[in-house]
This record gives structure tokens, sequence and C-alpha cells, in this order.
């Protein structure tokens, strides 16, 4: 599933190609699923004529504004995916979409022209992306509204955020994944903190030590970041991350980090989380 490093280079390459122009031409699926609010020709004639006046990004949540107070609200949920014609996409995982030469990608729900230069097109193979329009600002929706802290726009302080996991009795894998906890967090990003904090994903939020909890919190901020700086381009992250490694399950043969450290799989909160116990030790 896409995570807040994928949805934000999503933001930043929306922002790059479309700030500013005119919607000339829109193609909308009638899929009632990806498009909840508004659908078909209804939305083909709502979005035409309007221009892109900002961007946006809470969590796993992002957003386009438009002229006449008109914001959509994107989530790609499992296999979602933006495309810009002519460009490359990057993604950490392939989603089981591709764009190839062809144009608009396979599963297009909605595609946006905006010159003879400039297409956009949301793709979503298993239909659990969304696309909301609404009137108002995005800040003011609920869905919006219920999210939790972004490790990047709004971390809290580390006494504010050992308090927070302090009162939760949930083992701290399934709270992280909570998007009303932490905003942007899945399952890949779940499984890199808690490896690079050393604390083992079924150990209980409330059991952690205030040294633990800081170390956390530094840790969501730092991976987050990384990722982010390298565009979601999983080849530049750090070679010791957990990441790298952690896709075996399934796969004969040993599960281990370069260093021979065995990597084990449980499942927390839905979840399958890789863990490696050398470091990782439930108390």
């Amino acid at each position: 599933m896409p995570e807040l490093p994928d949805v934000e280079r999503a933001r930043k390459l929306l922002e790059l190609k479309c700030l500013g122009k005119e919607i000339t031409a829109v193609a909308a699926l009638d899929d009632a699923i990806v498009m909840p609010d508004m659908r078909g020709k209804k939305l083909e004639s709502l979005l035409r004529g309007r221009s892109i006046t900002g961007t946006g990004r809470r969590g796993k949540q992002f957003w386009l504004t438009l002229t006449g107070s008109l914001t959509m609200l994107l989530h790609f949920g499992m296999t979602g995916e933006v495309y810009v014609r002519g460009e490359r996409t990057t993604h950490y995982r392939k989603q089981g979409v591709s764009g190839g030469d062809a144009w608009p990608p396979r599963f297009t729900k909605l595609e946006l022209e905006f010159d003879k230069d400039t297409a956009i097109a949301f793709a979503d193979a298993r239909r659990l992306g969304r696309i909301r329009i609404f009137e108002g600002k995005p800040e003011d929706c609920e869905i919006v509204k219920k999210l939790g802290f972004d490790p990047i726009l709004d971390p809290p302080e580390p006494a504010d955020f050992y308090a927070m996991v302090h009162r939760r009795r949930t083992p701290i894998k399934a709270l992280l994944l909570n998007q009303a906890f932490s905003a942007g967090v899945g399952n890949w990003i779940a499984d890199e903190v808690l490896f690079q904090s050393q604390i083992h994903p079924e150990q209980y939020a409330n059991t952690l030590s205030e040294d633990q909890a800081h170390e956390l919190l530094a840790q969501i901020i730092d991976v987050c970041t990384k990722s982010v700086a390298a565009n979601a381009e999983s080849k530049l992250f750090p070679e010791d991350w957990l990441f790298h490694y952690r896709w075996s399950k399934g796969k004969k043969g040993e599960h281990q980090m370069p260093d021979g450290r065995a990597i084990e799989f449980v499942t927390v909160g839905g979840r399958t989380s890789a863990v490696v116990p050398d470091v990782q030790i439930l108390p």
C-alpha cells in the first residue's frame, strides 16, 4: 500500500505539472466506489474550465484545490497511483498498474488534460482508492480532521509523544498503523521505525519507557524524512534499512539481514510484521 513518501511524491509531481493550469478536458468513469461524491458526466462538467490553485497532503490523504473554492481529495487505497503523461512513475513496489506507452493507463478512473503537453490520470486496479469532490477548504473536511499527527508536517514534542503512547494499551505496531494516531505511517514504515528503535511490534504501547518513546518518535521522523527526500525511490534508501530485506515472507531460503541476523514474521494488528529478534526483544 502506498505510504506517506509515495503520497508526497505524487503531490509534488502534481504541483510541478499542474499548478496554475486550466483543465481543458476531463474523462471520468461512472464508478460510485472510487468516486462516491460525484462521477461521470456530472464530474466532467464540474471540473472542466477550472484551474489548479494549490496542492496539499496530510498523512496518506492529498488534494488539489481548484478555482471556485473546490477541493479534490484523493486517497490511493491499496493500488492507486497518479500518472503524468510522458513521465516515469516511481514507486517503492509495483502496484499492478502499468502506464507503459499507452495513454491513459489501464484502470484509469479519472483523466484531466490541461494543454497539449500535460495530462494526468488517477488509476486504481482494486478500486480501494477514493476521489472526493467538495466545496471548501480541505482542512475542514472530516476525513482530514480525524487524522493524527503527520511526521513531516507537525510531529509532536517528545514529552507529548510519550504521553500519547503511554495511555494506549495496545501493541505499538497496531497503534502506529492507526491513522488517527500517526497519519501516513503504514506497514513498512512501522516495521522500519520499530527495527531502528529496537522495539518489538507486539510490545504494548503503555509499557514503553520514556527513552524508548523518545527514540521511536525520532525514528518515525527520520525514516519519513529520508524516504521523502529520496522521493520514494527505494534504491536510494539507506542500505542498513530493514526495508530492503523484509519482503521475503513466503519465499524459500533463510530470511535475514546482510550481517546474518534472522528476520521473522509475526501478525500484529491484522498485518504482517517483519522482526529482527536479535535486537527487537519482547519484554
